[in-house]
């Protein structure tokens, strides 16, 4: 009995929080795209298989909505075509081949359409947009695309 009490309180103690994920923070920002103010964008910070999600309000500014992880997090930022009720997103994926999925994530339907944002800042698996998510986050997360 006794020995089952201490395996449980090991076991207890052992699930601290890396199983719950990584540490993550407070972060917002403005996003520009040409000097001017990019409304309705998403914003995503991905590090460690875990992402901080936020969209863009009529001033360019957002703020993620589960803060992201801390440390070094890959950006990229999408925005759907005007009008589209879906927000660029079709959730059929299935079936979809890796241009078809990249072009989606782009804020486009259409894999020949020129993406909103261009690929350098919208391509999840390509972007050249990163940032260092402090321990006490940031308001100071801003892009100028």
């Amino acid at each position: 009995m006794r020995l089952t009490s201490v395996l449980c309180l090991l076991v207890l103690c052992g699930c601290g929080s890396d199983a719950a994920g990584p540490e993550m923070a407070d972060v917002s920002g403005m996003i520009t795209l040409e000097g001017k103010p990019l409304s309705g964008a998403e914003i995503h910070f991905v590090s460690s298989g875990f992402e901080g999600y936020g969209r863009t309000n009529d001033e360019g500014r957002y703020s993620l909505d589960r803060g992201a992880p801390v440390g070094e997090c890959k950006v990229y930022i999408t925005k759907a075509p005007e009008g589209d009720p879906s927000g660029g997103v079709d959730t059929s994926i299935e079936g979809m081949d890796d241009e078809q999925m990249r072009a989606m994530a782009q804020g486009t339907q259409d894999p020949n359409a020129k993406p909103l944002v261009p690929p350098e800042f919208s391509d999840p698996e390509n972007t050249n947009l990163s940032f260092n998510v402090p321990a006490g986050g940031s308001d100071k997360a801003d892009f100028e695309l």
